[in-house]
């Protein structure tokens, strides 16, 4: 095996520029002294005055400077501080401790905004119990030349990687993984509740947040260091590894490209690329090679990129020999690579096409290689597929090797051939494969789905994608998975409606609340549905679907009187909306009993009793009055129920609707004399 000291040159750690570094520290003790010493005092002048003197010949021709928050670490330009260092990882932990994500400095800072900015970080957020970044977005602190972006993901939890003991010791990389969800998350609505986000979540999140930079600084700062961390091996964070590198293949070319430019100069990205290929997936490495050399304008000839892309398959296959060797030879010919940029690309456009395709293949019939004869085993799947094209020829092997293509993902691949092929038998053969709902179900099964050569196989299946896409909304345990099969199936009109009354037998609640998603969105009727059936549903969720439903068909009486007496209140609260002005008289019993005394919260009774007064019913009166006075007069005095919000809100449905009813003027009298302002109020005081 050749020496590393042979095949490239030694990439030095990177240090943190001495001016960035100094003026971290003159932050850190500003903060610091805002911390120990009470408003006023002659020494917080001063130390604010030194960190804005020090930002002009800081930012130089900059704007701005952003500056990342880890746990410990402060992250400027893709480095991050040294963890050991006091100061700076002070500064650190008060900033993560107030769920600081990243702050951003522009030219013009004054004084007086460090000051003020010195005096919030200063705050101590474990004592005070109010960090900054927990705070409504509306609420945070900002300031015309600095920012404070909060993290804002407070539902990741540990517990995948704790085996659930107290007390457990939990590595760097999974802390650097954690950090890194929650900065990339940080606003977004992602995942089911209580779960962590997927790296496709992760990655979909990264995407959005295009050509923001302090969000930017953050996540290259968490991505350099744990490639530091997971170099070298297995290690001891498989997992961590493993989504890593999910996340890195899920990303897009332009959005991984515009991270690793964030990332530093050419040295920096190198070692970035050299601490990958040895801790990530070879895939995944692969796409930081390209990303690395577009954002330093270099070339990877064809010809490499061939060669490491076969070595990367390999890298997965069963044989662990072969796996292991390699690996070993994709790591070497990386430092190789990193040591020449400049090979040029002598391959003609259409040669390096065809030549690309047969790389990405993986060996024929992968499973069962040693199965097959020497040239089966060395022939790709595409190779067959295109061969097979070419000649206008379609039999068993052409359709395993359909299936491999399909199990590799290759959807986008098959439909591009397909399209230059049109006119061919075994195009429409192959195109009437791919459509089968055998086929779809595993495109739309697979770990990652090309969205749009997708649609094109559904419209190719026509109805027959309906049962494929009705399962995946059934059964995938992914969120944005379930969302784009809704949506596909939402294209396919009054079609759909033998496959989701099928679903609808289903007693998984989710299901049957997607299904009454989907029915929602549907011109026309179907004879066999009835909304009402799922008033009684054991779910709330479904309850508070089928209601907003039933009432377009189904008798409106029974409808609201299921409502009024349902044990979830936000389907309580619907029945009271859409009451309103007009409340039948066969009703009011059961509004009153269910709602104005029921057993709700003080919310829904109160809008149940502006409710019930506009009916000017007297059991509606009769409900008010029992409410407003007390049990036992004192000394046949009139004596007013203690405040609540519901003796308020009879208060002023009894002065709005019985101002002059004998029973009632006594009470407002008295509620017209309290000192409580809002008593007062409520009996119609002026």
């Amino acid at each position: 095996m050749t020496d590393e000291s042979e095949i490239a040159p030694e990439v030095p750690e990177q240090a943190m520029a001495q001016e960035l570094t100094e003026f971290l520290i003159q932050l850190s003790i500003a903060v610091h002294g805002f911390n120990m010493y009470p408003p006023g005092h002659p020494s917080l002048e001063p130390a604010a005055a030194a960190v804005a003197e020090s930002l002009p010949k800081l930012l130089g021709e900059r704007d701005s400077l952003a500056i990342g928050v880890a746990s410990g670490q402060l992250i400027i330009e893709g480095i991050a501080t040294d963890a050991s260092h006091p100061v700076l990882s002070d500064l650190a932990r008060r900033l993560h401790g107030h769920q600081i994500g990243a702050v951003f400095v522009h030219k013009g800072a004054t004084v007086s905004e460090v000051e003020e900015v010195c005096r919030t970080l200063a705050a101590d957020s474990e004592r005070d119990g109010d960090p900054v970044g927990l705070l409504p977005r509306d609420a945070i602190p900002d300031w015309e030349h600095i920012h404070l972006y909060p993290l804002g993901y407070d539902r990741l939890e540990l517990k995948e990687y704790a085996d659930g003991v107290d007390g457990v010791s939990v590595d760097r990389a999974t802390e650097l993984w954690f950090g890194l969800a929650r900065s990339a998350t940080a606003g977004d609505d992602v995942g089911d509740e209580g779960e962590s986000p997927t790296p496709e979540a992760i990655a979909e999140s990264i995407r959005r947040h295009r050509k923001e930079e302090a969000y930017d600084q953050v996540i290259v700062g968490h991505l350099v260091q744990l490639a530091e961390e997971l170099k070298g091996g297995e290690g001891e964070a498989p997992q961590i590894r493993e989504q890593v590198s999910d996340l890195i293949e899920e990303l897009d070319d332009a959005t991984l490209q515009r991270l690793v430019e964030m990332g530093g100069d050419f040295s920096q990205r190198s070692r970035f690329v050299l601490d990958s290929s040895q801790g990530l997936a070879p895939k995944a490495v692969m796409k930081v090679l390209k990303a690395a050399a577009a954002s330093s304008q270099q070339t990877i000839s064809h010809s490499m990129t061939r060669l490491l892309t076969k070595l990367a398959v390999h890298s997965h296959g069963a044989d662990t020999s072969i796996k292991s060797g390699a690996n070993d030879a994709f790591q070497e010919n990386v430092k190789e690579l990193m040591a020449e940029w400049q090979l040029t690309d002598p391959n003609p456009d259409s040669y390096t096409l065809v030549l690309d395709e047969m790389a990405r293949a993986a060996p024929f019939l992968a499973d069962d290689v040693e199965s097959q004869d020497e040239e089966d085993a060395a022939t790709g799947a595409a190779r067959i597929v295109m061969m097979a094209l070419e000649v206008d020829a379609f039999g068993p092997t052409v359709r395993t090797a359909i299936g491999d293509l399909v199990e590799e993902n290759r959807i986008g691949f098959m439909v591009k051939i397909i399209h230059v092929a049109s006119g061919t038998t075994t195009a429409r053969r192959i195109r009437d494969e791919l459509a089968s709902p055998a086929r779809m179900r595993t495109i739309l099964a697979a770990k990652k789905i090309d969205v749009e050569a997708l649609k094109t196989v559904i419209g190719w299946a026509g109805p027959a994608a309906i049962d494929p896409l009705l399962d995946t909304v059934m059964e995938s345990r992914s969120r944005m998975r379930r969302e784009m099969a809704l949506d596909i199936l939402r294209g396919f009109g009054s079609a759909i409606w033998d496959g989701v009354l099928r679903c609808l037998k289903d007693s998984r609640w989710y299901v049957i609340r997607n299904m009454l998603l989907l029915i929602q969105a549907l011109d026309e009727a179907h004879e066999d549905f009835n909304a009402a059936e799922f008033l009684d549903h054991a779910d709330p969720r479904v309850r508070r679907l089928a209601f907003s439903m039933a009432l377009r068909s189904g008798p409106v009486h029974e409808i609201l009187v299921d409502a009024l007496g349902d044990g979830d209140e936000e389907v309580v609260r619907m029945g009271l909306l859409e009451l309103g002005d007009s409340v039948p008289e066969a009703i009011v019993p059961v509004l009153v009993d269910s709602v104005v005394l029921g057993q709700g919260s003080p919310e829904i009774r109160a809008l149940g009793i502006r409710t019930a007064g506009r009916t000017g019913s007297p059991l509606a009166l009769e409900a008010l009055l029992s409410l407003t006075t007390a049990p036992k007069a004192r000394f046949g005095r009139t004596t007013l129920a203690p405040k609540s919000m519901e003796v308020l809100a009879a208060l002023g449905t009894l002065a709005r609707f019985w101002p002059d009813e004998a029973r009632v003027t006594p009470i407002l009298k008295v509620a017209r004399r309290s000192k409580d302002p809002e008593i007062k109020a409520a009996g119609g005081a002026s």
